[in-house]
């Protein structure tokens, strides 16, 4: 696709659905860097990834699970604090306390990793009762999104 301004003459525009990792990690860590050179603050550190696992440790030769991931927390820490992205609780094994020792031990890290603040965002189908239990709050929302639904952003101190 071409576009008709001056200012982008010279490039055409590519549409990639699902793009590599490696593409990903590119255009992030491009991002990254110019974010930081801005903030000129040694003290704030790069984007680490967090990934926290609750993995089944029966030896039960007649446990027929293929996996034992029971549950799994992904997070990005940036700027003195730790971004959710995704905090996922096998359905066999939810209402057992184990996302709330999850989400506990993301926000332990965080403190290890002297983050101040937590945030993520969650649907009105999935877990935001969960998340106001925790000490969360809202700080934004999408309603309607997805249509039907609703979207809110939560956040914590820390």
């Amino acid at each position: 696709m071409k576009v008709d301004s001056p200012l982008a003459m010279e490039f055409s525009f590519r549409r990639i659905l699902d793009p590599s990792v490696e593409l990903q990690e590119t255009l992030w860590k491009n991002l990254q860097s110019e974010s930081m050179k801005r903030l000129a603050n040694p003290t704030l550190e790069e984007v680490t990834s967090l990934a926290i696992l609750a993995e089944n440790e029966s030896t039960d030769p007649l446990d027929a699970r293929k996996e034992n991931l029971a549950a799994g927390l992904l997070a990005l820490v940036y700027f003195g604090g730790m971004n959710l992205q995704c905090l996922w609780v096998d359905p066999r094994r939810q209402g057992q306390g184990l996302g709330s020792r999850m989400l506990q031990s993301a926000e332990d890290e965080a403190r290890n990793l002297g983050c101040n603040i937590i945030w993520g965002h969650t649907f009105a189908f999935q877990a935001r009762g969960f998340y106001e239990k925790a000490g969360y709050e809202v700080f934004g929302e999408l309603p309607d999104y997805p249509p039907g639904h609703g979207c809110v952003f939560m956040k914590k101190d820390l």
